[in-house]
Protein backbone atom coordinates (compact mmCIF):
# COMPACT_ATOMS: atom_id res chain seq x y z
CA UNK A 1 0.00 0.00 0.00
CA UNK A 2 2.61 2.06 0.82
CA UNK A 3 4.33 1.54 -2.36
CA UNK A 4 1.48 2.57 -4.13
CA UNK A 5 1.41 5.95 -2.33
CA UNK A 6 4.95 6.54 -2.77
CA UNK A 7 4.68 5.78 -7.03
CA UNK A 8 1.97 9.03 -6.77
CA UNK A 9 3.81 11.50 -4.93
CA UNK A 10 7.08 10.67 -7.27
CA UNK A 11 7.59 13.88 -8.99
CA UNK A 12 6.99 12.64 -12.73
CA UNK A 13 3.69 11.02 -11.21
CA UNK A 14 2.53 14.94 -10.44
CA UNK A 15 1.15 17.58 -13.43
CA UNK A 16 3.20 20.36 -14.51
CA UNK A 17 0.58 23.55 -14.49
CA UNK A 18 -0.23 24.95 -17.59
CA UNK A 19 1.80 28.12 -18.36
CA UNK A 20 0.04 30.79 -20.36
CA UNK A 21 1.54 32.04 -23.49
CA UNK A 22 2.95 35.87 -23.49
CA UNK A 23 0.46 36.41 -26.35
CA UNK A 24 -2.23 34.91 -23.92
CA UNK A 25 -1.48 37.28 -20.88
CA UNK A 26 -1.67 40.01 -22.76
CA UNK A 27 -5.00 39.67 -24.23
CA UNK A 28 -6.08 38.90 -20.63
CA UNK A 29 -4.42 42.25 -19.48
CA UNK A 30 -5.79 44.16 -22.15
CA UNK A 31 -8.85 43.07 -22.07
CA UNK A 32 -8.98 43.58 -18.01
CA UNK A 33 -7.80 46.96 -18.67
CA UNK A 34 -11.08 47.98 -20.70
CA UNK A 35 -13.49 46.16 -18.93
CA UNK A 36 -12.51 47.93 -15.73
CA UNK A 37 -11.88 51.74 -17.20
CA UNK A 38 -15.37 50.85 -18.85
CA UNK A 39 -16.90 50.47 -15.75
CA UNK A 40 -15.36 53.54 -14.23
CA UNK A 41 -16.50 55.51 -17.54
CA UNK A 42 -20.09 54.55 -17.12
CA UNK A 43 -21.27 56.45 -14.08
CA UNK A 44 -18.75 59.42 -15.06
CA UNK A 45 -20.26 59.91 -18.87
CA UNK A 46 -23.67 60.93 -17.47
CA UNK A 47 -23.78 64.97 -17.94
CA UNK A 48 -22.22 66.93 -16.33
CA UNK A 49 -19.01 65.74 -17.32
CA UNK A 50 -16.57 66.53 -19.70
CA UNK A 51 -16.78 66.29 -23.30
CA UNK A 52 -13.96 63.60 -23.43
CA UNK A 53 -15.64 61.30 -21.09
CA UNK A 54 -19.08 61.86 -23.01
CA UNK A 55 -16.95 60.11 -25.80
CA UNK A 56 -15.57 58.12 -24.44
CA UNK A 57 -18.95 56.26 -24.19
CA UNK A 58 -18.64 55.37 -27.59
CA UNK A 59 -15.78 53.63 -27.40
CA UNK A 60 -17.15 51.34 -23.72
CA UNK A 61 -21.02 51.68 -23.78
CA UNK A 62 -22.01 49.03 -26.86
CA UNK A 63 -19.59 46.58 -24.76
CA UNK A 64 -20.97 47.36 -21.15
CA UNK A 65 -24.77 47.26 -22.73
CA UNK A 66 -23.58 43.86 -23.99
CA UNK A 67 -22.58 42.40 -20.81
CA UNK A 68 -25.42 44.12 -19.06
CA UNK A 69 -23.42 46.16 -17.03
CA UNK A 70 -24.28 49.81 -17.58
CA UNK A 71 -26.00 50.14 -14.26
CA UNK A 72 -28.40 52.81 -14.63
CA UNK A 73 -26.88 55.75 -12.94
CA UNK A 74 -28.88 58.05 -14.48
CA UNK A 75 -31.70 57.13 -12.52
CA UNK A 76 -30.33 59.05 -9.52
CA UNK A 77 -28.29 61.48 -10.15
CA UNK A 78 -27.13 64.13 -11.02
CA UNK A 79 -30.18 64.83 -12.81
CA UNK A 80 -33.13 61.71 -12.45
CA UNK A 81 -36.44 62.19 -14.31
CA UNK A 82 -39.58 61.09 -12.98
CA UNK A 83 -40.82 57.55 -12.04
CA UNK A 84 -43.14 55.31 -13.60
CA UNK A 85 -45.69 53.38 -12.59
CA UNK A 86 -47.91 50.57 -13.73
CA UNK A 87 -51.11 50.40 -12.18
CA UNK A 88 -53.82 48.08 -12.90
CA UNK A 89 -57.58 46.21 -12.54
CA UNK A 90 -57.93 42.82 -13.28
CA UNK A 91 -61.53 41.52 -13.61
CA UNK A 92 -62.30 38.14 -12.87
CA UNK A 93 -64.91 35.63 -14.23
CA UNK A 94 -66.98 36.11 -11.19
CA UNK A 95 -66.86 39.80 -11.09
CA UNK A 96 -64.41 40.69 -9.13
CA UNK A 97 -61.62 43.27 -9.22
CA UNK A 98 -58.08 43.39 -8.36
CA UNK A 99 -56.28 46.49 -8.18
CA UNK A 100 -52.88 46.91 -7.91
CA UNK A 101 -49.37 48.53 -8.66
CA UNK A 102 -46.20 47.85 -9.91
CA UNK A 103 -43.92 48.18 -8.31
CA UNK A 104 -45.54 47.60 -5.04
CA UNK A 105 -43.66 48.73 -2.03
CA UNK A 106 -44.42 45.40 0.16
CA UNK A 107 -42.98 43.19 -2.14
CA UNK A 108 -39.93 41.36 -0.83
CA UNK A 109 -37.33 40.50 -1.37
CA UNK A 110 -36.54 43.83 -1.90
CA UNK A 111 -34.39 43.05 -4.84
CA UNK A 112 -37.59 41.76 -6.63
CA UNK A 113 -38.91 45.10 -5.99
CA UNK A 114 -36.14 47.06 -7.88
CA UNK A 115 -36.57 44.51 -10.75
CA UNK A 116 -40.41 45.15 -11.25
CA UNK A 117 -39.00 49.14 -10.81
CA UNK A 118 -36.80 48.50 -13.88
CA UNK A 119 -39.60 46.79 -15.53
CA UNK A 120 -41.87 49.58 -15.37
CA UNK A 121 -38.62 51.92 -16.29
CA UNK A 122 -38.79 50.12 -19.42
CA UNK A 123 -42.07 50.91 -20.39
CA UNK A 124 -41.09 54.81 -19.87
CA UNK A 125 -37.94 53.73 -22.26
CA UNK A 126 -40.23 52.19 -25.25
CA UNK A 127 -42.28 55.27 -24.76
CA UNK A 128 -41.10 56.86 -28.29
CA UNK A 129 -40.76 53.14 -30.14
CA UNK A 130 -44.03 52.52 -30.87
CA UNK A 131 -43.11 49.11 -31.73
CA UNK A 132 -41.89 47.58 -28.67
CA UNK A 133 -43.93 49.77 -25.66
CA UNK A 134 -47.41 47.48 -26.99
CA UNK A 135 -45.78 44.22 -26.65
CA UNK A 136 -44.10 44.89 -23.37
CA UNK A 137 -47.25 46.51 -22.01
CA UNK A 138 -49.34 43.17 -23.41
CA UNK A 139 -46.45 40.59 -22.00
CA UNK A 140 -47.20 42.46 -18.53
CA UNK A 141 -50.89 42.30 -18.86
CA UNK A 142 -51.06 38.67 -19.64
CA UNK A 143 -49.20 37.49 -17.10
CA UNK A 144 -50.89 39.98 -14.67
CA UNK A 145 -53.94 38.43 -15.59
CA UNK A 146 -52.63 35.07 -15.37
CA UNK A 147 -51.73 35.58 -12.04
CA UNK A 148 -54.79 37.09 -10.89
CA UNK A 149 -56.82 34.37 -12.57
CA UNK A 150 -58.37 37.52 -14.27
CA UNK A 151 -60.48 37.35 -17.79
CA UNK A 152 -59.70 41.45 -18.31
CA UNK A 153 -57.43 43.59 -17.34
CA UNK A 154 -56.84 47.83 -17.87
CA UNK A 155 -53.21 48.64 -17.93
CA UNK A 156 -51.76 52.47 -16.98
CA UNK A 157 -48.62 54.00 -16.71
CA UNK A 158 -48.55 56.27 -13.72
CA UNK A 159 -45.32 58.85 -14.07
CA UNK A 160 -44.61 60.64 -10.51
CA UNK A 161 -43.09 64.21 -10.89
CA UNK A 162 -40.12 64.85 -8.85
CA UNK A 163 -41.09 67.78 -7.05
CA UNK A 164 -38.82 71.03 -7.08
CA UNK A 165 -37.28 72.28 -4.64
CA UNK A 166 -39.43 74.90 -3.60
CA UNK A 167 -42.06 72.38 -3.60
CA UNK A 168 -40.31 71.22 -0.18
CA UNK A 169 -39.73 74.43 0.64
CA UNK A 170 -43.37 75.03 1.11
CA UNK A 171 -43.61 72.27 3.19
CA UNK A 172 -45.68 70.34 0.28
CA UNK A 173 -45.54 65.90 0.40
CA UNK A 174 -43.37 63.96 -2.02
CA UNK A 175 -46.97 61.99 -1.80
CA UNK A 176 -49.39 64.87 -3.03
CA UNK A 177 -51.48 63.70 -5.85
CA UNK A 178 -50.49 66.80 -7.83
CA UNK A 179 -47.63 65.38 -8.65
CA UNK A 180 -49.20 61.78 -10.18
CA UNK A 181 -50.03 61.75 -14.19
CA UNK A 182 -51.94 59.08 -15.31
CA UNK A 183 -52.00 57.45 -19.18
CA UNK A 184 -54.22 54.63 -19.79
CA UNK A 185 -52.02 51.98 -22.05
CA UNK A 186 -55.14 49.63 -22.65
CA UNK A 187 -57.59 46.97 -21.93
CA UNK A 188 -56.71 43.58 -22.84
CA UNK A 189 -59.18 40.70 -22.87
CA UNK A 190 -57.87 37.13 -21.71
CA UNK A 191 -58.63 35.70 -25.60
CA UNK A 192 -56.82 38.60 -27.00
CA UNK A 193 -53.47 36.75 -25.56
Amino acid sequence: MSAEVADTTHPEAIPKPRHWSVWWKCGVSLWLLYHFTGLMVSPASIPPSSQLVRDSWLVFGPYLQFIYMNQGHHFFAPDPGASTLIRYTVEKADGTTVEGRIPDRRIEPRLLYHRHFMMTESVAAFEEDRRFQPLLVQALARQLCREHDGVAISVSRVTHLLPTMEWFRAGERIDDPSLYEEQPLGRYEWADF
